[in-house]
C-alpha cells in the first residue's frame, strides 16, 4: 500500500511540474509574442517606420524635383537673354525705353 502511494504521489508530482513547465513555456511564448509585435522595435512600429520612410523618401523626390527646374530656371536666366527679358517683363513689369504697355480690363464677373 505505501508503495502504491508513494508512486501515486510521485506521479502527481510529475504532472504537477509538467503542468507548471507548460504553464511557464506558454507564458514566455505569449511574452515573446507581445514584444514582437508590439514592443519598442517590434513589428507594428517597423511598419509604422516604412510607411513613413516612403513618405520622406516621396517627398524628397518631389523637392529635387523642384530643385532641378529650379536650376534650370536659373541657368536660362544666366545664360539665354530672351528668357531673361520675358522673365523681366512677365514678373516685374518692366518694358525698354519708348515701349508702350496696353491693359485691358475684363469685365467677366
Amino acid at each position: 500500500m505505501v508503495r502504491y502511494a508513494l508512486k501515486e504521489q510521485l506521479r502527481k508530482e510529475q504532472s504537477k511540474r509538467i503542468k507548471i513547465f507548460i504553464l511557464l513555456l506558454v507564458s514566455t511564448l505569449i511574452a515573446l509574442l507581445y514584444s514582437f509585435l508590439f514592443g519598442n522595435m517590434g513589428y507594428v512600429k517597423y511598419r509604422e517606420l516604412k510607411r513613413n520612410e516612403e513618405r520622406l523618401l516621396t517627398e524628397i523626390n518631389q523637392i529635387a524635383q523642384n530643385n532641378n527646374s529650379l536650376k534650370q530656371e536659373i541657368d536660362l536666366l544666366k545664360k539665354d537673354q530672351v528668357y531673361l527679358e520675358k522673365y523681366a517683363r512677365e514678373k516685374f513689369g518692366l518694358v525698354k525705353p519708348g515701349e508702350m504697355i496696353f491693359q485691358f480690363k475684363n469685365d467677366e464677373k
